[in-house]
């Protein structure tokens, strides 16, 4: 039933991850393998300028739907195409009466610069 809406016609890539060890003992991020995830919708939100003597940095945010049974983390990453995006904040499923109406949010960030 969900994702027959013509606005939840994308396919991303859902990577989980935490923060480990890897195999030489280094703190550090680590990824699974991508899971394409299809009927799902990222659209823009806002983005800020940080201009500072060191480096210019633009941090810009997007809101995800995707289908209910994701099991999106605060720690996951949203890959669309070739632009990865960090899960920003806790992620939620939106419940419904209608199974059609029930969806999996977020917000997402993307760093440039």
């Amino acid at each position: 039933m969900f994702g027959r809406s013509v606005l939840m016609d994308q396919t991303v890539s859902h990577i989980r991850r935490h923060y480990g060890e890897d195999d030489r003992g280094n703190e550090r991020w680590i990824e699974a393998d991508p899971v394409e995830v299809e009927h799902c919708s990222v659209q823009p939100l806002d983005s800020v300028e940080y201009l500072t003597a060191a480096a210019d940095q633009t941090v810009s945010r997007w809101q995800f739907f995707g289908p209910p049974g994701m099991g999106v983390d605060h720690t996951d990453l949203i890959q669309v195409g070739e632009d990865k995006y960090e899960v920003d904040g806790q992620p939620s499923v939106a419940r419904s009466v209608s199974s059609f109406l029930t969806h999996t949010t977020a917000i997402l960030k993307e760093y440039t610069g």
